[in-house]
């Protein structure tokens, strides 16, 4: 199959996740990138790619127009955007060079929708990794919307060794890598006089917080990720509050490194993993606190439920394994469309950059 991918090409981004796994499937498979690469390299970047359509309301839709020439050149059978802020009518624009299949993978919660955009779109179909989206969506707005949640990519979250200068780097009892706000901060403050790292490059200058210095200021991702997890006793999975029924990708992520984690109780989790049993939870501040004085001291059962917990990520919960739904989903699975494989018997991946 013919796919192209809308979304940010970067280290473990979402959008490179997915280009990894179809790919590795065997698909054709071009990425537009829709930020320029400065556009990720800090929070500054982030924020101020996300303001110049405000400033110059022209810029919001001519900086998709790397998109729609790569849409018109390529012709794929279906064009995946990873993000919620393309406009409505550049949507359209792309149905008029292209009959490809289009649809929306939202990677983030309810909380970053903006401006909404992705409701007055004309895709094909819509997968959300919050059952609540999904339901109220499909039943208020009548989308055509399907529960899909993030994954694991075994390609780089997987256990790994660690040598001698790795485990003195990223050792620890308590490790988390994520952005960091004040509900995150307050949450994870009780842990303050713990052995407690927190990797990440875009701690807000504005946020006070103790916690300050147990932050990193490296993204670590891929390969340096898993090394990041494996090196730690626990992983603490702190979900933002937007994440109402559904989980991150982090949940995912620990559990294919082969790490042992706790994570924010949420009602999908069940059916993802078995609670306590694969992925340890918590409900209460209390309870997060006994969690980890507990499972500190047993090294054993952190062992042994993070090893149940990598066997099901990577039998379950895979990017494959999301995309091969998501073909069944949208009746593209077993079509038979043209695959030109090189000798090692993957398709090429090409990425276009977005064209100042």
């Amino acid at each position: 199959m013919r796919i192209l991918v809308s979304g940010d090409i970067y280290p473990d981004s979402f959008a490179r996740n997915i280009v990894a796994a179809a790919g590795h499937m065997g698909h054709w498979v071009v990425s537009v990138r829709e930020s320029p690469a400065w556009g990720n390299r800090s929070l500054y970047g982030s924020v101020l790619w996300s303001i110049l359509p405000t400033v110059f309301p022209h810029f919001e839709t001519r900086k998709h127009g790397a998109l729609i020439k790569a849409v018109r050149d390529f012709q794929p059978d279906l064009v995946l955007v990873t993000h919620g802020h393309l406009p409505p009518d550049v949507v359209d624009r792309l149905r008029e060079v292209t009959t490809a299949r289009m649809a929306l993978w939202y990677p983030d919660h309810l909380a970053n929708l903006s401006r909404q955009y992705i409701l007055a779109s004309s895709f094909d179909a819509w997968f959300f990794k919050d059952p609540y989206m999904t339901s109220i969506f499909r039943e208020k707005l009548g989308l055509n919307a399907h529960y899909l949640p993030e994954a694991c990519n075994p390609l780089w979250h997987r256990r790994t060794e660690l040598t001698e200068d790795e485990r003195q780097k990223y050792g620890c009892d308590l490790v988390t890598a994520s952005n960091m706000y004040y509900y995150r901060a307050r949450s994870l403050e009780m842990f303050r006089d713990y052995d407690l790292k927190i990797w990440g490059a875009s701690y807000p200058r504005w946020l006070k917080s103790p916690l300050r210095r147990a932050y990193q200021d490296i993204y670590v991702a891929e390969a340096e990720k898993a090394k990041a997890f494996n090196a730690a006793r626990i992983v603490l999975n702190t979900m933002h509050y937007g994440e109402i029924e559904g989980v991150n990708c982090r949940l995912f992520e620990a559990a294919g490194c082969g790490a042992f984690q706790i994570a924010d109780w949420k009602p999908a989790l069940p059916e993802l993993f078995e609670p306590e049993r694969e992925i340890v939870t918590f409900r209460t501040r209390r309870e997060l606190k006994e969690k980890v004085d507990y499972y500190l001291a047993r090294p054993q059962e952190r062992r042994e439920i993070a090893a149940r917990a990598c066997a099901r990520a990577h039998r379950d919960h895979t990017y494959e394994k999301r995309l091969e739904k998501m073909f069944e989903l949208m009746g593209l699975a077993g079509k038979g469309f043209t695959r030109a494989v090189t000798a090692q018997g993957l398709k090429p991946l090409k990425q276009i950059t977005l064209a100042s």
